[in-house]
């Protein structure tokens, strides 16, 4: 039996990601009424975001930058973007210490546990060495 084979335009994908990444609705939600399966969209979500990169190295390239000098600068704007992101989360535990400091309720301590085990989740697992 030959396997299905999906035909999607960009529009399409970029829509349906759009849709899940803004959290307006559930990636399992916008596979059934695709038809697909759900981890197309994840595929799709890394497609668009590297097609994204790939055009910001050569709108950079077209401002009378190498190759090389693009790449680095994109690189360079990610790490930005990462120690923001945890400067981000860094702010927030640091807010709730000090609530949990001030205050002796044990609704703000339950209120601390849950962004622990948010944060634990939400970190990217670690690979391990081939």
């Amino acid at each position: 039996m030959a396997k299905k084979r999906y035909q999607f335009s960009v529009e399409l994908k970029r829509k349906a990601v759009d849709e899940y990444v803004s959290g307006k609705r559930r990636a399992e939600d916008i596979a059934r009424d695709l038809g697909v399966p759900q981890g197309y969209l994840y595929k799709w979500r890394v497609q668009l975001d590297e097609a994204a990169k790939g055009l910001a190295i050569d709108e950079l390239e077209g401002q009378g930058l190498t190759r090389e000098q693009a790449r680095l600068i994109e690189q360079q704007r990610e790490e930005i973007e990462a120690y923001k992101q945890t400067v981000a989360k860094q702010a927030v535990i640091i807010d709730l210490l000090k609530k949990l400091q001030t205050s002796t309720h044990s609704h703000i301590e339950s209120e601390l546990t849950g962004l622990i085990d948010i944060t634990k989740r939400l970190e990217p697992k670690k690979k391990q060495p081939k």
